[in-house]
């Protein structure tokens, strides 16, 4: 009897412990679980936040700041316009007289168009802003290297002497006290502008005004216009349409018999590719007029209409803070009356600038121009090397000085293109619609 109740004891005590084992195995499968559950979700919410980083990285940041920069660059430097000798000075048994100029009769032929006014910038800007893509690009790759940080040893929470894994409960924190927000003020509606009108003035100075081989002629000429531009219109994701309207007076000083006009329509649609890579594809209109009379033509007597379709790529590295450089390529192609103007253009930018203050930008700038004339025979090679300085005096005008040479050959003996220049520019916005 007494032997049976000790069998009664020990198996009492056996059914205790077995209890207490199942209990802790079920309250540490119960702390897997729970551990598991938050792991995902902390990994969920970090995928979901680097998602939506990833997409706002390609949404345009500041567009309204740099909508209208594009058109400043189109006339804030010199303007370069060579004109061909007439080949009948070429065909002269003196061929070198003291101061050969073109004839009355012969209209001025262009080499430089004055579309090209040759820039500080390409004329296609990137509208990201670039402290904003700078920032993100930062915040994405310390996501990543959050992501990617070197997990726990599992052996580390092992004790041997066991055999069991000890798993460690996050225990939840009392969120700190915070202060009540300020009550958010109703943000006025900014006005968006439509487009904007703009003036331009400038001077340019050079050694061989019309590009003769024969005896270059020194001139300066002073040119003016205004600018009537549209705001870049959405179509799409990094899609944009924009247009404006140009015209321009052009007078020589000393050569004033061939002083001109100009007018000319652009449209093009423009494509941010990356953060660091643009483009555009375009149209673009211009017709020239004589602004004087003479024995062969009247004021306001078109010389030349042409007709220009282009594909432009652009990029812009920043090397340092202050320190960026813009590569541009443009390929066009132009349909022209007289028809003796139609060519191939290929055309090379590359512009180093440093931002020695906010309001001043130092550049050294390069520039290449292949023509092909596709209805006779002549090809051209054109080269421009020159120093820019910009200064921004307000938030609506900025001065603008070139310095440089130029040089080049073509097929044409009666044409050289070496020389020096000079230039200083200024530009005003003068109001937003």
């Amino acid at each position: 009897m007494q032997t049976k109740g000790w069998k009664n004891l020990l198996l009492a005590i056996l059914l205790i412990f077995s209890g207490a084992d199942i209990f802790c195995i079920r309250l540490n499968a119960a702390w897997a679980t729970s551990l598991d559950e938050w792991d995902s979700q902390k990994k969920l919410t970090s995928t979901k936040y680097l998602t939506r980083t990833q997409q706002d990285k390609h949404k345009p940041i500041n567009l309204r700041s740099q909508q209208f920069y594009l058109l400043d660059l189109a006339y804030t430097e010199q303007i370069q316009l060579h004109v061909t000798l007439p080949k009948s000075l070429v065909a002269q048994s003196n061929p070198t007289p003291s101061n050969p100029e073109p004839q009355a009769n012969d209209a001025p032929q262009l080499e430089t168009q004055p579309s090209n006014f040759p820039q500080s910038l390409p004329p296609i800007e990137p509208l990201l802003d670039e402290s904003q893509t700078d920032y993100t690009e930062r915040l994405e790759r310390l996501i990543q290297r959050l992501q990617t940080k070197k997990q726990p040893n599992p052996k580390a929470n092992v004790l041997p002497e066991l055999g069991l894994r000890v798993q460690q409960i996050p225990i939840p924190q009392t969120p700190l006290e915070q202060l009540p927000l300020p009550p958010i003020e109703e943000t006025v509606a900014k006005f968006k502008p439509i487009g904007f009108l703009k003036a331009r003035i400038g001077y340019f100075h050079t050694s061989n005004i019309f590009s003769s081989n024969i005896d270059p002629i020194e001139d300066g000429l002073i040119f003016s216009g205004l600018s009537l531009a549209s705001a870049y219109y959405p179509l799409g994701a990094n899609t944009y349409l924009n247009g404006s309207i140009d015209g321009n007076l052009i007078r020589y000083i000393d050569q004033s018999k061939y002083n001109y006009n100009q007018v000319k329509f652009n449209l093009g649609i423009y494509r941010q590719l990356s953060p660091r890579l643009y483009g555009e594809i375009g149209w673009s209109n211009q017709q020239l007029f004589y602004a004087k009379d003479s024995d062969r033509f009247e004021a306001g007597d078109r010389f030349l209409g042409e007709n220009s379709l282009h594909l432009s790529l652009g990029r812009r590295d920043s090397l340092t803070e202050n320190l960026k450089l813009d590569s541009f390529y443009t390929f066009s192609v132009s349909f022209a009356e007289p028809n003796n103007r139609n060519r191939i253009i290929n055309s090379l930018w590359v512009s180093l600038d440093y931002y020695l203050q906010k309001p001043l930008r130092l550049g050294l700038d390069y520039q290449f121009n292949l023509s092909d004339f596709t209805q006779r025979q002549r090809d051209d090679n054109y080269h421009r090397l020159f120093g820019h300085l910009n200064y921004q005096i307000s938030e609506s005008s900025n001065i603008n000085l070139q310095s440089g040479i130029s040089f080049g050959d073509s097929t044409d003996n009666s044409i050289d293109f070496d020389g020096w220049f000079f230039s200083i520019n200024y530009n005003l916005e003068l109001g937003r619609f």
